[in-house]
């Protein structure tokens, strides 16, 4: 359900009309509307109505996009949602999440991360630790670039904890569920090494200052000097980074920022001693993904879903430009295929889809889709 605003009353009245035991709302919030969620929130919780979600700069509905509102969906969850928190320091618990042998198998997780978190890579890979290939895991990174204000860091939040920084929303839904991911960019530069990293700083490619090797190998593509204040535009859109991993496509990691020792901050982080390779795309390619994750969902599912919901990249989107509405228009094609359950969801910085067979990584410059039965 799409609500063109954050109009408290109409969306509990709607949510209590739609109420049933043991479920919750979905919520993807819109930063334009992030000043009236705490209101809704408090509301939503004085009417007894659990809900969890997050903070993102544009929202999707079916195949279209928009920068205010919010998108909501009811799931019915195992238990209430949990919460990480402190996830700027690496003494970050796990201790009161179930143990493995608790949770229901076969179920997916939703995990909603703040995306800006520093130590959020080592948060994904605990997380496995602790539930491995109990379940599958879907979601991703919360928040808006060029957060500034306390409040809009705050980009994770539940009903009876509010709003929230540095912190995931763990909820696991009991609807049987599909989830896959591509990403569609293709190496142009590597091996490297990278020799020394923390959080989500990447200090050095080869024993030398991060962005000095990004910036030499781009600059080589682009034959314009690449400065500083150019990652996060639309030029170091086109070259992200890629970890290499057995068996499947690189792990795409953006640099976004350089650090005064000349290192990048990337989303998610790149571990020390990974093999990276800088990644390139043309528009078409990249877009190619979509079928290959579509092929990935059928090939999976043998029942109709109740709820599409997609977790796109929003440097991805804007990378595409005017292909990414194409890109939303053949998703929405290739879902109609399986019923006609409503496609929702956001442009998030950061995704996950993982069956849980293999090592949980947040993935960067990916197309997810999840499908819930």
């Amino acid at each position: 359900m799409f609500f063109e605003s954050l109009d408290v009353a109409t969306i509990v009245d709607w949510a209590g009309e739609h109420q049933a035991p043991d479920n919750a709302l979905w919520m993807f919030v819109s930063e334009k509307s992030q000043s009236q969620l705490p209101d809704l929130l408090q509301a939503l919780k004085q009417a007894n109505i659990q809900c969890f979600g997050g903070i993102f700069m544009r929202l999707i509905v079916g195949q279209e996009t928009f920068d205010h509102g919010c998108v909501v969906t009811r799931l019915a969850l195992w238990r209430s949602p949990f919460i990480v928190r402190n996830l700027h320091r690496t003494d970050f618990s796990l201790e009161h999440l179930p143990s493995r042998e608790d949770l229901p198998a076969n179920r997916t997780l939703v995990v909603l991360v703040d995306a800006d978190a520093p130590y959020l890579a080592e948060f994904i890979t605990r997380l496995y630790r602790r539930f491995g290939n109990r379940v599958q895991y879907f979601g991703g990174g919360a928040g808006i670039l060029g957060a500034e204000t306390d409040q809009q860091k705050q980009c994770v939040f539940t009903g009876e904890q509010g709003m929230l920084e540095n912190a995931a929303v763990l909820a696991l839904v009991d609807h049987s569920g599909v989830v896959a991911a591509h990403h569609g960019w293709e190496r142009l530069h590597g091996p490297l090494l990278a020799t020394r990293s923390e959080g989500n700083i990447l200090h050095e490619l080869n024993w030398q200052p991060a962005f000095e090797v990004y910036r030499q190998v781009v600059e080589a593509q682009i034959n314009q000097p690449l400065l500083p204040e150019d990652l996060g535009s639309r030029v170091s859109h086109g070259f992200p980074l890629g970890m290499l991993k057995q068996e499947t496509e690189d792990i795409v990691r953006l640099p976004s920022a350089v650090t005064e020792d000349g290192g990048m901050v990337c989303i998610g982080g790149i571990q020390a001693n990974s093999v990276v390779h800088v990644l390139h795309g043309q528009p078409q390619s990249v877009i190619r993904a979509v079928d290959r994750t579509l092929e990935s969902c059928k090939s999976q599912n043998t029942l109709s879903p109740v709820c599409n919901v997609i977790v796109n990249c929003v440097t991805r989107y804007w990378f595409l430009e005017d292909l990414g509405a194409e890109e939303l228009t053949t998703i929405q094609q290739g879902l109609a295929t399986l019923g006609d359950a409503p496609i929702i969801g956001a442009l998030f910085k950061g995704e996950i889809a993982s069956d849980g067979c293999s090592s949980l990584v947040i993935l960067n410059k990916s197309l997810a889709i999840g499908l819930f039965m």
